[in-house]
């Protein structure tokens, strides 16, 4: 991937280091994702601030899903692998233009701050759970 691409990933892993070790986001962090993400940094926190990130933990298998509400709806979150179900995710990051949506980097801002919202389920409920993102991705009649 391109340098712009790279750097994204190195600075959102950075801070979020820092940001979970100190526990929380200071002005001059705010300042620097603000100068790399731009207005997507701005989405972004809206979402932490909004406690609009939700982490769903099934027992016994331990699975975890990340969700996060958006302007247009509640998106899977991938954390792992930087993957969002997002339009701008579809459009934008997987052209290569770049590497993170704001959802992905919300999710990772609240995940650092321990600044989200948590269910604890069965895994028996993991398809009522997953069922709003496998409709989503079925194309239309």
């Amino acid at each position: 991937m391109s340098q712009a691409y790279d750097r994204e990933l190195e600075a959102i892993e950075e801070l979020c280091r820092d940001i979970a070790s100190s526990g929380k986001l200071t002005n001059a962090q705010k300042n620097k994702l603000a100068e790399q993400f731009g207005d997507r940094f701005k989405n972004a926190l809206e979402l932490v601030e909004k406690r609009k990130v939700h982490r769903y933990r099934f027992k016994p298998s331990r699975r975890t899903i990340w969700s996060v509400k958006g302007r247009k709806g509640v998106y899977q979150v991938i954390p792992e692998t930087n993957f969002c179900n997002c339009d701008d995710y579809y459009f934008r990051v997987m052209d290569g233009k770049k590497a993170l949506c704001y959802h992905i980097i919300g999710q990772k801002i609240s995940s650092a701050l321990g600044r989200f919202e948590t269910s604890d389920l069965k895994d028996g409920q993991y398809g009522r759970i997953t069922q709003q993102w496998r409709m989503r991705a079925e194309p239309a009649p």
